[in-house]
């Protein structure tokens, strides 16, 4: 489940000129294979809660202006693909030039969308770890409760909710928008346990609340009863962290 979750984030219309094939390659990559530069390795038990912080916030920095060099790189070859397909139909180039720079594309796509996905991972992980905090220090809200500021909605929905039911909320939104739903963290994991949340009844989806389809998705979460947490104001020097925490505030892990 969690690595069909990964798979497909992102639609590129860059690449519409492909042929269906080559898409099919693009898609079928996934995310498997793909862990932040700041996870890698063992884990170091005396780094705290800052310094992990720390280190995403220099891993993040730094992904970002890779990923500026992947898209240049990338646009690059998108032009090159055109300039030589066209050269094609005049019979200047042989075919078998035209596919390497058309796999050339698509590995430089492919690097693209890893990349993207890793910075809004990133991003939603400060988030969570800095105003994670402050959820846990605020008063508990009673059952069907509802509260909202301008940086954080709550809702304790009555709903006995588990990430079994993550597919009826996928369901809903792919339905409404015609596109998956934007996953970036499914029960626990590596990320969550070096920061030291629980996270393993919650997954977050990398919307904004106040856009049309994060609003769309607090009320169906609130009609169903559905526990969700809405991140409004991102953390000074995060680019996307706001997003929409599905399931119980993730309280520190106990040991």
């Amino acid at each position: 489940m969690l690595a069909e979750v990964f798979k497909n984030r992102y639609i590129i219309a860059s690449a519409a000129f492909f042929p269906v094939a080559v898409m099919v390659i693009l898609l079928a990559g996934g995310r498997d294979n793909f862990r932040l530069p700041w996870l890698k390795g063992s884990a170091n038990p005396e780094l705290s809660g800052a310094d992990t912080i720390a280190l995403m916030r220099e891993s993040l920095a730094q992904n970002r202006r890779e990923l500026a060099q992947f898209e240049r790189e990338q646009s690059t070859l998108r032009a090159e693909v055109i300039r030589q397909r066209k050269l094609l139909q005049e019979s200047a180039i042989t075919k078998e030039q035209v596919q390497k720079t058309e796999q050339a594309f698509v590995v430089a796509l492919k690097r693209v969308h890893a990349m993207r996905y890793t910075v809004t991972e990133t991003d939603i992980a400060i988030t969570e770890a800095i105003l994670g905090e402050k959820v846990l220090r605020m008063p508990a809200l009673p059952i069907g409760g509802f509260s909202q500021t301008a940086g954080l909605t709550r809702f304790n929905g009555p709903a006995k909710w588990s990430i079994a039911q993550a597919p009826t909320v996928e369901k809903f939104f792919s339905q409404s928008f015609g596109r998956r739903l934007p996953i970036t963290a499914l029960g626990q994991s590596d990320t969550h346990n070096r920061l030291g949340f629980d996270h393993r009844g919650s997954m977050d989806v990398g919307v904004h609340p106040d856009s049309s389809e994060g609003q769309a998705l607090v009320n169906y979460l609130r009609k169903s009863g559905i526990p969700f947490l809405a991140f409004r104001t991102a953390v000074p020097g995060s680019a996307t962290g706001p997003h929409i925490h599905i399931g119980p505030p993730s309280g520190r892990l106990t040991h």
